[in-house]
């Protein structure tokens, strides 16, 4: 039974959207892949979210983001507080995350 629930920031559903159309013009299958991925991280973070490392990105606040890393590529970058968790973007690891945000 989840523990924690999940905010989304209102920019993740497009991310995730960009995302899932970029890979389905690539492989359909892919594109399926990566979905199916990312609601597992879900599940797993509403589970424990602790059992992801914290992100070492220098560009963040030191210690207060969280990394999933799923999909080969692809990291949710989110928060933990209280029962609360924070999912503030979700983005692929081969590009510069400042045109992500």
């Amino acid at each position: 039974m989840a523990k924690y629930r999940i905010v989304f920031a209102r920019r993740v559903e497009q991310m995730i959207l960009r995302h899932t159309e970029f890979l389905s013009r690539v492989s359909i299958p892919a594109a399926k892949a990566f979905y199916k991925e990312f609601e597992d991280v879900l599940r797993r973070m509403k589970e424990n979210p602790y059992q992801f490392p914290q992100e070492d990105d220098l560009n963040l606040p030191e210690g207060q983001y969280r990394k999933a890393l799923f999909a080969k590529r692809y990291k949710a970058l989110f928060m933990v507080d209280g029962e609360t968790i924070y999912l503030d973007a979700v983005v692929d690891c081969r590009m510069d995350n400042q045109k992500s945000f």
